[in-house]
C-alpha cells in the first residue's frame, strides 16, 4: 500500500472534451481526489459554450480544468492534430504518472496519443464498446485508443466479450460498471415536468448534415402524436429548413440536471446518442435510437429500439431485464481500486 505522502505525489492528468466526458470523469475525479490522487484536468474546449459545458462542471462539481486548449470545432484530423500537438505540450510540463481518457471522441484519440507517444500509461474509461459499425468516427478512435491503453476499463460484459474476442490479454481487462450511471446514481431531481411528451436529441452527422434526412426524420417525429421536445444541439440547429412542425418544441440545449429530469418524465425518447442509451436504460424510458447499431448490447434488453429512419417509429415498452448488477453506482471505487494495484 502505498504511504500518503506517495499518493500525493502520484499525478493523475485527465482528457475531456464533450458532455459525455464530463458526466464520465466527475465521479472518478472526486473518488480520486478523496484517495489523495493528485488530479490535473485538461479540457480540449471540444464542447465550449456554457451550456455545452461549463454548467455540467458547475451541476457536477467538477474542478475548473487546469488547462483549457481552446480546440473548439473542425473536421476530424483538425480537431484531433490540434488536440495531439496541445495534450503534448501539457504532458511534457506536468510529468502525469498516468493518463485517464473517456469514451471515443477526437479528444480522447489525440491524448491517448500523445501520452503512449510519451511513455505515459494510458487507463481507458469504457473501452470495448463497441458499434462494429466503422463508418462512425467514434468506432475507428475507440478501436485504436483501446490498442494504444494499459488499462481497459469496461461499462459492461458485452465490452469486455468485445475485448476478448478482438485478443487483448484479459490481466489489462477490467469490468467495472459506468462511471456515467454513478453521476446518474449521485444527483436529485426535485424538477417535476408536468407534460405529455417525447424527448429527443440529435447530432450524427449522417441523420442531421443532410437536410432532407434530417426533415425525414422530424416529420415522423411530428406524427408521434405527443409535443416532442428537442433540446437542439448546434449542428441540428445549422440544418434546419423552413419547413413548419406542429407538434415539435426546439429548445436550447439543457444541462445535466435539467436534462435527466426532462428524460426521466418522458414519454419515451428518440436519439442518436451513445450516452442517452444508458441513461434512459436505467430509468426505464423506452429509447428509439435512429443508428443500425449500438455499442451498449445491455441497453437493448431494457427499453432500447434501434431503429431505420426508413420505417415506423415504434417503442417497445414491455422490453426490460434487470439492470446490470455493475450499474451499482460504485463504478468509480473500482476502477480506483485497479489504478491502486498499478506501479505508476
Amino acid at each position: 500500500m502505498k504511504d500518503l505522502l506517495t499518493l500525493i505525489n502520484y499525478k493523475l492528468a485527465h482528457i475531456i472534451a464533450a458532455r459525455p466526458n464530463f458526466i464520465k470523469a466527475a465521479p472518478l475525479i472526486k473518488e480520486l481526489s478523496d484517495e489523495n490522487y493528485k488530479n490535473i484536468i485538461i479540457h480540449t474546449n471540444q464542447h465550449y459554450d456554457y451550456k455545452m459545458s461549463k454548467i455540467f462542471f458547475q451541476e457536477l462539481n467538477i474542478p475548473e480544468p487546469d488547462y483549457h486548449l481552446g480546440i473548439k470545432s473542425g473536421t476530424h484530423a483538425e480537431q484531433t492534430g490540434r488536440g495531439l500537438i496541445s495534450i503534448e505540450k501539457v504532458l511534457l510540463k506536468e510529468k502525469p504518472k498516468a493518463l485517464i481518457v473517456y469514451g471515443d471522441v477526437n479528444s480522447t484519440l489525440a491524448g491517448a496519443l500523445a501520452a503512449v507517444k510519451l511513455h505515459i500509461p494510458v487507463f481507458h474509461v469504457e473501452s470495448g464498446c463497441s458499434s462494429f459499425y466503422k463508418t462512425m468516427p467514434e468506432e475507428v478512435n475507440r478501436i485504436m485508443i483501446d490498442n494504444i491503453s494499459d488499462l481497459l476499463f469496461c461499462t459492461e460484459q458485452s465490452a469486455y466479450d468485445n475485448l476478448i474476442s478482438e485478443g487483448f490479454n484479459k490481466d489489462k481487462i477490467k469490468l467495472v460498471g459506468n462511471t456515467a450511471i454513478d453521476t446518474l446514481n449521485k444527483i436529485t431531481l426535485d424538477k417535476v415536468i408536468d407534460e405529455d411528451y417525447y424527448l429527443c436529441t440529435l447530432h450524427r452527422p449522417y441523420n442531421v448534415d443532410n437536410k432532407n434526412t434530417l426533415h425525414k426524420i422530424l416529420t415522423k417525429l411530428d406524427k408521434l402524436g405527443k409535443k416532442v421536445i428537442i433540446p437542439a444541439h448546434p449542428r441540428l440547429k445549422n440544418n434546419l429548413n423552413d419547413n413548419v412542425y406542429n407538434n415539435i418544441k426546439f429548445i436550447e440545449p439543457l444541462g445535466y440536471i435539467d436534462f435527466i429530469s426532462y428524460l426521466k418524465h418522458s414519454k419515451g425518447a428518440v436519439s442518436d446518442s451513445g450516452g442517452i442509451q444508458c441513461e434512459a436504460s436505467f430509468l426505464n424510458v423506452p429509447l428509439l435510437t435512429l443508428r443500425p447499431t449500438t455499442e451498449h448490447l445491455v441497453t437493448l434488453e431494457r427499453g432500447n429500439t434501434l431503429t431505420d429512419i426508413d420505417k415506423d417509429f415504434i417503442f417497445n415498452k414491455n422490453k426490460y431485464l434487470d439492470v446490470p448488477f455493475i450499474w451499482d453506482g460504485n463504478a468509480s471505487k473500482r476502477i480506483v481500486n485497479e489504478i491502486k494495484k498499478v506501479k505508476l
